[in-house]
């Protein structure tokens, strides 16, 4: 929201943005609810200039915090009084997502486990004893998906259509994805598909070093995204290195994204740290399995298989041999005890990820604070 440096780019347009929710909505405005430091203003702005509405600040990724020299102070129309080390100031630099934390009647993010994380100096990104000692409240709510754009059943962008409990079209689904991508398979040989930024956020690099580990213990592997360059540059070299049991895609192709949900048997996702993520969530709805990281929302979406509801399979240790762990006991239950993979598939395909759940809870949330504020 804040992208200029001028009066007019910045604070005056928030601010009339601010106005005119009143004059739109025909009352006051309830709740100000800003996203990540690119928002976090609008909270500043409302509470410096004296709107009675609640407000909120959503953390995506506290990895992007917003920072900038601290002589942009006067420049965005703030005083001196906000940098503080209770509110903007983060080692004498300006931190606009710190001030929209600091200032927010309300601070959500974007998963229960990453909200707990966050308060660690590992997870915290240098703002861990602010957020456990200056924020007034800090609540983890797991982001939801469009189930009815993401919905195989309805997916135009699929070869054939499939639900839960009839996945013949996901059959066919693998067929057309293997065709595509030159991928040798057979009954017995899962496809390992991931569809990410190129970055070692997302354990892409740990990925690229067990390539070979990975072919070895079964699995075809099939990635998609675009990012680090020298990442990139590994992959293409995997690919040409392991014909028809690699094959990496760069760029962004986003029905070749669905194929790839919809036609792969595993879904790797592997992040050394991962607020929310949604590539899981879309797996589990179009019957990929995934395999992740025990961090962040992964913990808090995906139940390893080795419980009762398991929905996929989980790795503590995020390094290069847990990730080679957690697929060859993946490949070890597609190969041996497909019914029981089968069984992983049909729990992940009925967990319900939409927004229903998630929207009770800010609306929950959202009443609290109001509660709050009022005389």
């Amino acid at each position: 929201m804040i992208t200029r440096t001028t009066r007019c780019g910045s604070r005056c347009c928030v601010e009339a943005a601010l106005a005119a929710g009143p004059a739109l909505l025909g009352r006051p405005l309830d709740v100000v609810h800003a996203h990540d430091w690119q928002g976090a203003l609008a909270v500043v702005y409302a509470r410096e200039a004296g709107l009675a509405a609640a407000t909120m600040t959503t953390i995506h990724n506290l990895a992007y915090r917003g920072i900038f020299p601290k002589e942009l102070v006067p420049a965005l129309g703030l005083s001196w009084s906000v940098f503080t080390h209770r509110r903007a100031e983060f080692w004498d630099q300006l931190s606009l997502l710190k001030a929209g934390l600091a200032d927010a009647d309300v601070v959500t993010t974007v998963s229960p486990t990453y909200a707990d994380e966050i308060l660690t100096p590992a997870r915290g990104e240098g703002l861990d004893q602010f957020l456990r000692h200056d924020v007034r409240a800090l609540h983890g709510i797991t982001n939801g998906i469009d189930a009815q754009a993401w919905d195989p059943a309805t997916d135009p962008a699929l070869p054939a259509r499939y639900r839960r409990g009839d996945l013949a079209g996901k059959a066919r689904c693998r067929h057309a994805l293997a065709t595509a991508l030159g991928l040798t398979v057979d009954a017995t040989t899962p496809i390992a598909a991931t569809v990410a930024r190129l970055t070692p956020q997302k354990g892409i690099d740990l990925i690229a070093d067990q390539a070979g580990a990975l072919v070895a213990a079964g699995a075809r592997l099939a990635v998609l995204g675009t990012g680090d360059g020298e990442l990139e540059t590994r992959l293409a070299w995997l690919a040409r290195a392991h014909p028809g049991a690699v094959a990496v895609r760069l760029g962004f192709e986003p029905d070749l994204a669905r194929l790839l949900y919809a036609g792969a048997d595993l879904f790797l996702m592997p992040s050394r740290f991962e607020p929310c993520g949604l590539g899981q969530q879309y797996a589990m709805r179009y019957g990929a399995v995934p395999v992740v990281a025990a961090v962040g929302g992964l913990v808090d979406t995906v139940v390893d298989a080795a419980a009762p509801d398991g929905t996929g399979f989980c790795f503590d240790v995020v390094d290069g041999p847990g990730l080679v762990w957690a697929v060859e006991r993946a490949v070890a239950m597609f190969r041996a005890a497909p019914a029981q993979f089968a069984a992983v598939i049909d729990r992940g395909m009925a967990r319900d990820a939409s927004w229903a759940v998630p929207a009770r809870a800010y609306l929950a949330l959202y009443a609290a604070a109001l509660r709050r504020r009022s005389p």
